[in-house]
């Protein structure tokens, strides 16, 4: 039964692929985006999750805006996916000329250290164009990516990744293929922004205690790679915005769990930061705060 079900959404998921890879990008865009509009109002898949996690996050916004930015994270998500099903046939000229990437040195830098780079975001933004414009900047990139119920579709995903020049690596194929790709100083993308579950470490989101995972700040403790954090900005004309930034981790010595919870807390708080300035970027469908935290839990400075 489940193979039948796979290989139905396969189908589907092909010919939906096939008509978006057809259109312009512009067209693909607005498409995107009709779409998100439609499942937020006719199919709220979540719905009540985003406005609860938003409620949550931001007590101060009236349920009219919480509404506001919920409807536009869909249609945010909506643009994202079929941007992500044109990946195969997008040129590196278009993404040249779509992708204004900022604060490349950061990137440069990062690379001459010789000591790798973990490039830390968040379900953000659109991660996957980002990625496709960091390699086609010339910099080589692996992503570590969870694996999809659907073989198939993960297959597909794998693909149209691998057609763009990003290697991709499962989640939880262990530290020896983050290591590998470190010390050929690659730079190693990880979307660190989910629960944790009892995994985790808890740091401080939205002045909320959150599990969050560890082993980022953990593996730049232990190997002194780069932590660099990376965001992809949506804009109305159809482009986007890259930007990056340095996470300190200098100043600390060792891998103590004070110190992964510190560095754990700075990248928390820098997508804390994008997420505020724009909200509809975040994907708030997840949820978030779903492990509680211990009993004498207390907050860091970072």
């Amino acid at each position: 039964m489940n193979e039948w079900k796979n290989r139905i959404e396969y189908a589907a998921l092909l010919i939906v692929t096939r008509i978006v890879q057809s259109l312009a990008p512009a067209t693909a865009v607005r498409l995107g985006r009709l779409v998100g509009a439609v499942v937020y109002h006719c199919i709220p898949i979540r719905r009540a999750v985003v406005l609860a996690n938003l409620g949550k996050a931001m007590p101060a916004l009236t349920q009219k805006q919480r509404r506001t930015i919920a409807r536009n994270t869909y249609i945010m998500f909506g643009r994202n996916f079929f941007e992500f099903l044109r990946t195969p046939v997008r040129s590196s000229e278009e993404i040249a000329e779509r992708v204004l990437m900022h604060n490349l040195d950061v990137l440069r830098d990062s690379c001459r250290s010789g000591r790798g780079t973990l490039l830390m975001s968040g379900h953000f933004g659109n991660w996957e164009v980002m990625a496709c414009a960091i390699v086609a900047a010339g910099f080589p990139l692996v992503v570590i990516a969870r694996r999809q119920r659907n073989i198939l579709v993960d297959r597909m995903i794998n693909a149209f990744r691998q057609s763009a020049g990003i290697e991709t690596v499962p989640l939880g194929m262990g530290v020896r293929e983050f290591l590998r790709a470190l010390r050929q100083n690659k730079l190693v993308a990880l979307l660190a922004d989910q629960d944790a579950h009892n995994d985790g470490v808890f740091v401080d989101y939205f002045n909320i205690p959150s599990a969050t995972a560890a082993g980022p700040a953990l593996l730049a403790l232990k190997t002194g790679a780069q932590l660099i954090f990376s965001t992809c900005i949506q804009r109305q004309d159809g482009k986007y915005e890259a930007f990056f930034e340095k996470i300190p981790t200098d100043d600390l010595s060792g891998t103590s769990e004070e110190n992964v919870r510190i560095v754990t807390q700075r990248h928390a708080a820098k997508l804390e930061e994008k997420v505020r300035r724009w909200p509809d970027h975040w994907f708030w469908m997840h949820r978030r705060w779903k492990t509680p935290p211990p009993s004498d839990y207390v907050s860091i400075k970072a």
